[in-house]
C-alpha cells in the first residue's frame, strides 16, 4: 500500500508537492471569508482534483480544524471519507482507500515513515553543514596545539624507557604525537612516544606507530 505526501501545511497555507508522475496533484485553497469582514476567521476549503485511470473526481476538504493541529497529534488523521491523512502539517494520499484494519494500519506506518525520514534527513543536513562550518574555521585558525602536561611526559617517558622507540637511541629526543595533531590526535599518552631526532624527522607528519 504506497502512501504519498501531496502538501505541506505552511502558515495555514497548502503548499503542494511537484510529483507530475504520479498524476493526482491538483488543487486550490480557498476562503469564503468575506472581503470586508476582519473580525471573523477565514473559513478554508481545500478543492481537490484527482485524476486516476482517465476518471476525475473532485474532493472538497474544509480545513479550519486542521490547519490549527500541529505536531500534538500522535497518529495520522484520515479525512475527507479516508481519501486523505493528515499528519504533523502535512497532507497525505494513499494509493486507495484502506479495506480493512491491517491496510489502515499499514497508512498509518508508512505516513509516519515519511514524516521521520523528512526529520532525520533535515537533521543530518543540519549536521553536514555544521561539520562543514566547522572544518572552514579550523583551516582558518589552523589546529589548536595545547602543550602536552608535564605527566603525560613522565608516563610516556618510563613506558618507552627514556629511549626512542624506533631505534633505541637516548640522544636528542622529541616526544612525538603518534597521531599528528593536526589530522585529530591528542595529548593523551596513548597518542605520544619518544623519537629521537632523526626517526621524527623521517616520520615527518605521518600518522606513525612503534616498530
Amino acid at each position: 500500500m504506497k502512501v504519498y505526501k501531496v502538501a505541506d501545511i505552511i502558515n495555514k497555507s497548502v503548499v503542494f508537492c511537484e510529483k507530475r508522475e504520479q498524476k493526482y496533484i491538483a488543487g486550490i485553497l480557498t476562503t469564503t471569508r468575506p472581503a470586508d469582514d476582519f473580525d471573523q476567521d477565514y473559513i478554508w476549503e481545500l478543492e481537490w482534483e484527482i485524476k486516476s485511470e482517465g476518471k476525475t473526481r473532485i474532493i472538497k476538504i474544509p480545513l479550519p480544524s486542521f490547519i490549527s493541529i500541529n505536531d500534538n497529534l500522535d497518529s495520522p488523521l484520515f479525512i475527507a471519507n479516508n481519501q486523505i491523512i493528515f499528519y504533523r502539517d502535512r497532507l497525505f494520499k494513499p494509493e486507495r482507500i484502506p479495506r480493512s484494519d491491517t491496510e489502515r494500519e499499514e497508512i498509518i506506518l508508512r505516513t509516519k515513515k515519511i514524516v521521520y525520514n523528512e526529520q532525520a534527513d533535515l537533521a543530518s543536513l543540519k549536521a553536514a553543514v555544521a561539520n562543514l562550518e566547522a572544518a572552514i574555521e579550523y583551516t582558518k585558525s589552523g589546529p589548536k596545539r595545547d602543550p602536552i602536561s608535564e605527566d603525560v611526559k613522565l608516563l610516556v617517558w618510563a613506558r618507552d624507557g627514556g629511549a626512542c622507540v624506533r631505534c633505541g637511541s637516548k640522544e636528542k629526543l622529541h616526544f612525538d604525537h603518534i597521531i599528528p595533531v593536526d589530522k585529530g590526535g591528542g595529548n593523551d599518552e596513548a597518542n605520544i612516544q619518544i623519537l629521537c631526532q632523526k626517526c621524527n624527522l623521517l616520520k615527518s607528519d605521518k600518522i606513525g606507530s612503534p616498530d
